[in-house]
């Protein structure tokens, strides 16, 4: 009854309406949106129009007229009943519609929505008055409080279908998100759950509504429905977004509609479905949607797109799958050649697997992503780098045993397949965990020290992975500071090399260099550290001359440190600040650097103390070199008859300014000759230097300001030197005109020319108070002087060439035969002075052949091969007098750029004692030994060692008097110790291009026309000395003097368009010993093979091969700018030229072992064995792996049949000593280099049958016979080494499976046994002392790595366990024995071992206890006391004191220091990570000693 006096009072109400109104009713368009307008009340609540009806009463009237279906017969077809409905609605609607603009729903699904609470016609999306839960509670009440449920569900099916079907606005609205406004609150926001979410939430709903979504998404996929909204939104992707939220209870519905579907579908479609497979597809499921992929995407390059990865990434993979589609990966890559933009998104893929954790796995992802960053390390891929690196960051940061196996496959790659991307990883690796830093630095040091690592990697990191180096830069620079302060030369050019490299990125870079070298300036802790961080400095600007002026005011510190750096420290800092200050014309000069470099020089220049106003001296020539550098072309014709008396008369400029420069240093040190000398020999130095200088960018010396000095230098000589006056007698000496060769032409000279002299003779025995008239200027002023007449006359000395052949006054006896015996009648003084004239008539010579080498009248060139032959003459007789002369005699200065050292610090050979030989230590490096500094000292410049075995040094006697040769010649070293000359131009190589005479002794009708051995010699011995002074050159002998070369590309220039000549002459060489030896049926010990003549031959030979393996070694050959004269070199060594470089150094490379058979001394076999190892090293590592190791297979047979030859000294005995061992030591290291675990036994089988050949002293091994039991140390120490290394190589390599790692184990343990028994045959100390340090490094080996494999194969190959324990027992109990015994013998070489010894002894035997207890077998170890017995097996009953080892002197049994390398190689993997049984932790190397007990000693 209330039911329905409510429905007939609202039914009278709706009469009355209808009444009101009879417009005719608005086409309703359901595809429009009503737009309402918000009004706000006066209390500030908002409302909608169309709820605004006037009383409360309407209110309750609607909504009781969309909740009242009983007015409707319930015997009318549910479609009739819904139209009786819609008309009662309509109606309704008609008779309100004055106040009322809300429109009536068309359908029942319409209606339903709108009594749930949502407004249709809002915006782009429905309104809801109330949030989502409350929604579909509603919304699930209407529906089934409905009188027709359960048969409404399908008129509201019908409407949703029909809504998705015909009208697209509304269907964007079903599946957009939702606007929720819930009345009472002001904020309105937008919702992501759109109303088709609300439908799936409802559970007698879902399916159906899941079924209209698949359906719909068929048609759209299959195309036979538009894809697009209005807003070109993809539909298809709207409706599959809906079933995210239904995945897990419907996942088996979607995932085999979503089959039929894709199958389909068309291309766009299927992007699509990809695109929303992560949420729509049950994770269950994910590996069968990809094999769908797979199945229906051929294609690599279809498949293979942003969608598919991205899909890829989120889906949950089985690592079988994930195998699958690593694989399709690798091969697309490598088919593809172009595109690799989804580099970054397969990397992502890739790291997929670091959620299983698995060894195996994440050893495979670490190979798999080195082979793909190899093979796309390209051009094309540079910009997708830096997101790659962040991908695979983060993959290295989330998982510790990927960071752990990556680290260990990089330090176990072979060398070939070392790469840039390698490299990268490491500072990558630094990066991320910097405590690792100390391990991963000793990687790629030890890997540049085996010449793994290159140069050409820093090449191509920086030109591939620039942008990714960015947030790496401070790594490697830090990396490379520590380099720069490593002593092994290898690790330091690698370090100046990259910095260079480095040095042109960007402007941060290149200030952080400057001031990391400038740190390095100040440190003191290394010796030459200073002068190495100033090298590379200078190196820097010569090369970026532009960005160093930049950073300019960042040098300005050096000037504080001046008073505490050398005379070639000092040059080389005012060069570098006044290049900055006073740059090439055209640029913006430095002002207050220049201020303060002047302010510096004048004070320096003032000063009393020497060394300071030497500064000075060099800061001042430096300034005039900066400012004088104005010229673009030189002097001309028409410069030539210009003439400028004063500094005054230059015209003004820059010029002029570096002439008033000149006179003030001249002015302030006019009365010291050594300072004057230091100051020619400095300007000469400046004007050298020519156009190729890059730091002076090509410019030359002001014209007016040459031909003045040209004028003025001229003039101080013939005034000073040239004398025309004879003087009988200087002093009670009797002096004469000697050495003329101008008389020999005075047909054609005039005859004042043959009257001039140099005299030598007044000037050292008659010094003038005239600092200029000394001897000690004569040489440095003809430098300059004749440098000054080259730039003035283009290349031509006509104006000076009377020099060259003019007399020279010395005392009468200098030519005599007995000038020895009239020596010893003067007094000491006497001796002193006539040695003095000696010393500046070779310093003399010397100058005039290096100048006028130059000149290519033949007549000159006569002249300069005659003088060549008196100084070979004179420094022979030079070399006699020193050993009769006074003890305390020191020879004349003459080098000043360069200052000697001090004799008096080197071993005193020249006076009338037995000359010191060399220890066994005698061949350190120059930074090894004592030095002091005086004025003329520069700290570690020249390094003067005296080799010779005999009582006195041997004489060279001259060539035109053969017969009275009464001495032997010394062929070991060409200068003693005290013998220290001018150094020579550069320019002296071009005497090379004469013809050489290898006839001995020379015929006198070829003096001047050709070169004989003791000329060629005397060339080969100087060109050694100048490349090997240059930084970075390989130095392999001792007995150096070195010399100053400033431009050492210039000089290398130079040397190369030598080879040619210098590789003819040692063809010829070759030809003539090789034809001797078959006159002797190569005999080496026959005594026609130690001849004069031959013996030439021999060091001639070995000199050649010294001087290639110098210059090959030139550290900046490895530049690719250097490039093309390598190239040229190589293709003169072979005689060919040829486009195809990559069998060029091969090629080399055989062309040089065919010298093998030529060589019969041991220092050339040391130098040839040097000279092929730094051919390979200049072959690409990368380009061919058969030819390298075809070239290191060559190496090893040159090694070996150099140690299975017998070496003769040169006097015919055997080679021994110190030296020889230090020589053989080189020859076994290439022998054993890489050496395989069998052919180490082979080795060792020889040398253990051999032992008993060892018995007596003089004994030697059969097939090695060098080494007797004095030395044989040498060669056990080259097999422990090779045994360490080559096992730490095979654990390394992650190819390897366990069962193989056993096998090495194995094999190594007994070989390891096989070296126990050979020191158990031979009482060799050092033997012992070496078998006990090697086999410590084993057992801590066995630690790291062993003893896993062990455990694996305990329980499956018990006997090979139990084999291997037991020979790794024979080893513990030796070293028992030797332990003990060595403390009876107070050994203390060995008792400090002990300690280290013990503890990692006892963690080997507690870790195979542990293991064994974990596999319940601990009876078979039983661990107890052992007694302390000797080596002979007795019982110790006390410690009892022996007699301690004395030092010898230079004998066999002096051996080379231990090589350290493979201890660090060992050593150093104690810090990487075992993750094999627990990734979670480190394995720590070290026990706290205070906790270790001794169960074995």
């Amino acid at each position: 009854m209330y039911k329905n006096r409510k429905f007939n009072k609202n039914l009278k109400q709706t009469t009355n309406n209808q009444t009101v109104s009879k417009r005719n009713l608005n086409v309703i368009d359901e595809n429009t949106t009503i737009k309402i307008a918000k009004t706000t009340d006066a209390s500030g609540t908002s409302h909608s129009r169309r709820t605004s009806f006037g009383s409360n009463n309407e209110n309750e009237f609607n909504v009781d007229a969309f909740n009242s279906e009983e007015n409707i017969p319930a015997s009318q077809e549910p479609t009739q009943r819904y139209l009786s409905q819609r008309s009662i609605a309509a109606s309704l609607t008609r008779t309100q519609s004055r106040g009322n603009t809300t429109r009536p729903p068309n359908t029942y699904f319409e209606m339903v929505l709108m009594k749930s609470g949502a407004l249709l016609d809002e915006g782009d999306n429905f309104v809801l008055s109330c949030d989502h839960v409350a929604f579909v509670s509603k919304f699930r009440e209407i529906l089934m409080k409905s009188q027709n449920y359960p048969d409404n569900i399908e008129m509201f099916k019908t409407g949703l279908s029909d809504a998705l079907a015909t009208k697209p606005k509304l269907t964007q609205k079903l599946l957009s998100g939702c606007t929720i406004n819930m009345p009472g609150e002001e904020s309105v926001y937008q919702s992501q759950n759109s109303m088709m979410v609300n439908f799936l939430m409802i559970g007698f709903l879902c399916d159906h509504v899941l079924d209209i979504l698949l359906d719909k998404a068929e048609k759209i996929a299959c195309g036979s429905n538009k894809n697009l909204t209005d807003n070109n939104v993809p539909l298809l992707t709207l409706l599959l977004a809906q079933m995210r939220n239904i995945t897990l209870s419907h996942g088996t519905v979607i995932n085999e509609r979503i089959h039929s579907i894709f199958e389909k579908a068309n291309p766009s479609a299927r992007m699509e479905i990809i695109a929303s497979a992560e949420f729509i597809i049950e994770p269950s499921k994910h590996d069968e949607f990809v094999q769908l992929l797979l199945d229906n995407i051929a294609e690599s390059k279809d498949f293979f797109n942003p969608v598919i990865m991205q899909c890829l990434i989120h889906l949950n993979l089985t690592p079988h799958m994930q195998g699958k589609i690593r694989n399709k990966i690798l091969s697309y890559i490598k088919e593809s050649q172009n595109q690799h933009t989804l580099l970054p998104v397969v990397i992502q893929f890739l790291l997929k697997i670091l959620n299983e954790d698995n060894d195996e796995s994440v050893r495979e992802l670490v190979n798999t992503l080195r082979e793909i960053l190899i093979y796309l390390n390209d051009i094309s891929v540079i910009e997708k780098h830096s997101e790659v690196f962040n991908h695979i960051e983060q993959g290295l940061i989330r998982s510790k045993k990927f960071y752990t196996l990556w680290q260990k496959k990089i330090s176990g790659l072979p060398p070939v397949e070392f790469k840039s991307i390698d490299f990268m990883i490491l500072l990558l690796l630094i990066y991320i965990k910097e405590d690792n830093s100390m391990y991963i630095e000793n990687i790629i040091r030890r890997r540049i020290k085996l010449e793994h690592i290159t140069v050409e990697i820093i090449f191509d990191i920086c030109d591939k992975y620039g942008v990714a180096l960015e947030k790496l830069t401070n790594i490697l620079m830090q990396i490379l500071h520590n380099f720069l302060k490593e002593k092994h030369k290898s690790v330091v050019n690698f370090a100046r090399a990259s910095y260079c490299i480095l040095f042109k990125i960007d402007a941060a870079i290149q200030k952080d260099i400057i001031k990391k070298l400038l740190e390095l300036t100040y440190d003191r802790s290394l010796q030459n550290m200073t002068n190495l961080a100033l090298e590379l400095l200078t190196d820097l600007h010569r090369e970026y001359a532009k960005e160093v002026r930049n950073w300019g005011m960042l040098l300005l510190p050096l000037i504080d440190r001046l008073n505490e750096m050398s005379l070639s420290q000092t040059r080389m800092v005012m060069k570098l600040l006044c290049c900055i200050a006073f740059p090439e014309p055209g640029f913006h000069e430095c002002t207050p650097l220049q201020d303060q470099i002047d302010m510096l020089v004048k004070k320096q220049l003032i000063s009393r103390v020497p060394l300071i106003k030497k500064q000075g001296i060099i800061g001042g020539v430096q300034l005039v070199d900066s400012i004088a550098r104005v010229e673009k072309t030189y002097i001309e014709m028409d410069d030539l008859e210009t003439t400028f008396n004063t500094a005054s008369d230059l015209p003004d400029g820059r010029g002029k300014m570096a002439a008033n420069y000149i006179e003030r240093i001249r002015s302030s040190i006019m009365h010291c000759p050594e300072s004057l000398a230091l100051f020619f020999d400095e300007l000469a130095s400046i004007c050298v230097a020519g156009p190729h200088d890059n730091a002076n960018k090509g410019y030359l010396l002001d014209k007016p300001l040459v031909i003045w000095l040209c004028e003025v230098m001229t003039y101080y000589f013939q005034d000073y030197f040239i004398s025309e006056d004879t003087t009988d007698n200087i002093s009670d000496i009797q002096v004469s005109l000697q050495k003329c060769l101008n008389s020999q032409n005075t047909e054609t000279e005039e005859s004042e020319v043959t009257m001039i002299a140099i005299n030598i003779s007044e000037a050292v025995l008659k010094p003038s108070h005239q600092a200029l008239k000394s001897a000690l200027v004569l040489a440095p002023l003809f430098n300059f002087v004749r440098v000054l007449h080259f730039i003035r006359y283009e290349g031509s000395l006509i104006q000076i060439n009377a020099l060259l052949g003019c007399a020279i006054i010395l005392p009468t006896f200098f030519d005599d035969v007995n000038f020895e015996s009239i020596f010893r009648d003067y007094d000491e003084q006497t001796q002193k002075k006539i040695l003095d004239i000696y010393f500046h008539c070779v310093n003399w010579i010397r100058e005039t052949v290096s100048s006028f080498s130059t000149q290519h009248d033949e007549l000159i060139k006569n002249q300069v091969l005659i003088r060549l032959a008196d100084l070979i003459q004179i420094e022979a007789k030079v070399r006699r007098l020193l050993v009769i002369c006074p003890v305390d005699y020191m020879p004349p200065l003459c080098q000043y750029i360069t200052a000697y050292r001090n004799a008096n610090s080197a071993n005193k050979s020249g006076g009338r004692r037995r000359p010191a030989t060399n220890n066994a230590k005698g061949g350190r490096s120059r930074s090894g030994t004592h030095q002091t500094e005086t004025e003329a000292t520069i700290f570690n410049e020249t390094n003067a060692n005296n080799l010779t075995e005999a009582e006195t040094t041997a004489n060279l006697i001259g060539l035109s008097k053969p017969k009275t040769i009464n001495n032997k010649t010394n062929f070991n070293v060409l200068y003693n110790a005290k013998e220290v000359y001018r150094q020579m131009d550069s320019n002296v190589m071009l005497i090379l291009n004469e013809n050489l005479n290898i006839k001995y002794p020379f015929p006198n009708e070829c003096i001047g026309k050709e070169i004989g051995l003791p000329e060629f010699r005397f060339l080969l011995t100087d060109l050694v000395y100048k490349v090997e002074s240059i930084t970075g050159v390989q130095q392999i002998q001792t007995e150096e003097h070195f010399q100053y070369i400033a431009k050492p590309f210039a000089f290398i220039s130079d040397l190369s368009q030598f080879l040619k000549k210098i590789v003819k002459n040692m063809e010829m060489i070759s030809s003539a010993i090789t034809n001797q030896l078959e006159k002797v049926n190569t005999v080496y010990s026959h005594p026609d093979l130690f001849t004069e003549e031959i013996n030439y031959l021999k060091v001639c030979l070995g000199l050649c091969l010294r001087l290639l393996n110098a210059y090959f070694s030139w550290p900046e050959f490895i530049e690719p700018r250097k490039s093309g004269v390598l190239k040229d070199s190589f293709e003169t060594i072979i005689g060919k030229s040829t486009t195809q470089s990559l069998n060029l150094a091969k090629e080399v490379f055989d062309k040089l072992l065919s010298y093998e058979y030529s060589v019969l001394d041991l220092k050339a076999a040391l130098n040839l064995y040097h000279l092929v190892g730094t051919i390979k090293s200049l072959s690409k590592p990368d380009s061919n792996t058969d030819l390298m190791e075809e070239m290191e297979k060559g190496i090893h047979n040159l090694c070996r049949n150099f140690l299975q030859r017998k070496w003769f000294h040169y006097e015919g005995s055997l080679e021994k000593g110190s030296i020889c061992n230090i020589y053989l030591n080189e020859l076994v290291k290439g022998f054993l280099r890489n050496c395989t675990f069998s052919r180490q036994k082979k080795i060792l089988n020889i040398i253990s049958r051999d032992l008993q050949h060892l018995n007596s002293k003089e004994g030697t091994l059969k097939e090695f016979p060098n080494f007797k039991k004095a030395n044989f140390p040498i060669m056990f120490r080259g097999c422990c080494e090779i045994l360490l290394s080559f096992l730490n190589e095979a654990i390394s390599n992650n190819e390897i499976d366990s069962h193989d790692k056993l096998k090495k184990w194995e094999k190594s343990c007994d070989i390891l046994n096989m070296l126990l028994k050979i020191v158990q045959t031979l009482d060799i100390p050092r033997n012992s002392s070496l078998f006990l340090k090697y086999a410590h490094l084993y057992i801590k080996l066995v630690l790291q790595h062993g003893v896993i494999v062990l455990e694996d194969y305990l329980r499956g190959d018990t006997e090979r366990i139990s084999e291997f324990l037991k020979s790794l027992q024979n080893i513990t109990r030796y070293l028992h024995n030797l332990c003990c015994h060595s403390k009876t013998k107070k050994n203390s070489a060995i008792v400090n071992q002990i300690p280290f010894l013990r503890e990692t002894v006892e963690n080997l035997v507690f870790r195979i206890k542990a293991i064994l207890t974990g596999h319940k077998c601990a009876s078979v170890l039983n661990i107890s006391v052992l007694k302390n017995k000797d080596l002979d097996g007795a019982e110790i009953l006390s410690q009892t004191v022996s007699l301690t080892s004395a030092s010898r002197g230079d004998s066999d049994e002096e051996i080379p220091e231990d090589d350290s390398s493979v201890e660090e190689t060992i050593l150093g993997q104690n810090d990487m990570h075992d993750t094999t049984h627990d990734g979670s932790t480190y394995r720590t190397r070290n026990r706290s000693k205070s906790n270790s007990r001794s169960k074995c000693y």
